[in-house]
C-alpha cells in the first residue's frame, strides 16, 4: 500500500500555477525526498496532502484514503512540520505540547521528554522568547509527540544547528526503522542522500523526476579544482579529465567538470604533478541547474 499517492494533482491560485499534473506514490515505510527551489511547488504539494487547500484538478489519497478537507480522523496518524512555526505567544512549550496531547487518546509522555532531551529544547519558555531554530524544535517535538505513522516535513531542518539537525534525522531514521513513512521537503542535497530511499525533483509545479537516490540526475559528476607544479598544464591532459577551463580569480587554477568514474578520475590524476588538489561533488544547485537545463530541452515530465 501507498503511504501517500497524487493522481494528477493540480492546484492554480487564480490564474497562477501551484502545481499541476502531480502523479506521485510514496511506498509504506519508505523515507521519500522531495526537493526542488523556493516557489517550485512543494509547500503546495505538502498543503494538499495535508487537506489545508483544495486542488483545481486531481485528487491525493493517504493511506489509499482520499484526502479529507480541514481535518479529519485519517490525520491521527499523520505528524506535520510546516517551513515556518508559529504558535500562541504566550503559551510556554510545554503548555503547547499539553495541549497537543488532548489531541489523541495516549500519549507516552517518556517519549515526549526523550525527544525534548534529544533535541536540546527547553520547553518551560514562552514561545514568544524561542528563536527561529527552537520554534521548529517545538514543532518537530509537537508532530512526533503521537508516534505518527506518517510524518510530513516541510524544510524539517531548516533553522536547526548542525548536531541538532544530525540528531533529528537519526531520529527520523530510527521511526522509519519501526515501520514509519517520512515524506520530507528539502533544498538541501545532504539530507536527502543522508536518508532518502527515493527522490522526487520539482520545477514550476511539475515533477520532473522520480526515482532512487543512486539515480538522482547529475551523481555521477565531479568538480575538480587543481594547480599543476611547474610549468603551463597541458590542454590535453585536463581534456583527459574532462571540461577545464581556468579561474578568473586565481591565475594557474583550473576547474574541471568530470563526468569519469571516480577509480578513472583517482589515476588520472596520479599522474599529474599537483601542486593543489580538490574534488567535491556538485551542490544542489549544481544539480538543478544541469538537470533542469536537460529537462526543458527535452521538455521532460517524470511523475511516479
Amino acid at each position: 500500500m501507498n503511504a501517500v499517492e497524487t493522481v494528477q494533482l493540480g492546484k492554480y491560485y487564480g490564474k497562477k500555477l501551484g502545481i499541476t499534473g502531480v502523479n506521485m506514490a510514496v511506498r509504506d515505510g519508505e523515507i521519500f525526498g522531495f526537493i526542488g527551489p523556493n516557489g517550485a511547488g512543494k509547500t503546495t504539494t505538502i498543503r494538499l496532502l495535508l487537506g489545508l487547500i483544495k486542488p483545481s484538478s486531481g485528487e491525493a489519497k493517504i493511506f489509499g484514503r482520499p484526502v479529507p478537507i480541514s481535518g479529519g480522523r485519517l490525520y491521527r496518524r499523520v505528524g506535520y512540520v510546516p517551513s515556518e512555526v508559529n504558535y500562541y505567544p504566550e503559551m510556554t512549550g510545554r503548555d503547547l505540547l499539553e495541549y497537543a496531547a488532548g489531541f489523541y487518546t495516549a500519549i507516552d509522555s517518556l517519549w515526549v521528554e526523550e525527544m525534548v532531551d534529544r533535541l536540546q529544547f527547553d520547553p518551560d519558555k514562552k514561545i514568544r522568547t524561542y528563536s527561529h531554530g527552537n520554534r521548529k524544535k517545538l514543532g518537530i517535538i509537537q508532530a512526533l509527540l503521537h508516534k505518527p505513522r506518517l510524518l510530513i516535513l516541510d524544510e524539517p531542518g531548516s533553522g536547526l544547528d548542525p548536531l541538532i539537525r544530525l540528531e533529528l534525522f537519526k531520529i527520523l531514521e530510527e521511526m522509519n526503522q519501526k515501520g514509519a513513512t517520512v515524506f520530507f521537503s528539502t533544498h538541501i542535497l545532504e539530507e536527502v542522500e543522508r536518508i532518502c530511499q527515493r527522490v522526487a525533483i520539482i520545477k514550476d509545479g511539475s515533477l520532473i523526476h522520480c526515482g532512487p537516490v543512486d539515480e538522482l540526475p547529475g551523481k555521477d559528476i565531479r568538480f575538480v579544482i587543481l594547480k599543476l607544479a611547474g610549468s603551463e598544464p597541458s590542454t590535453a591532459a585536463l581534456d583527459e579529465l574532462g571540461e577545464a577551463e581556468e579561474l578568473s580569480s586565481r591565475p594557474g587554477y583550473y576547474r574541471v567538470v568530470s563526468h569519469l568514474p571516480v577509480n578513472e578520475l583517482v589515476n588520472k590524476l596520479s599522474r599529474l604533478n599537483l601542486e593543489y588538489l580538490r574534488i567535491s561533488d556538485p551542490s544542489l544547485e549544481d544539480l538543478f541547474f544541469d538537470f533542469y537545463k536537460t529537462s526543458a530541452e527535452e521538455g521532460g515530465n517524470h511523475n511516479a
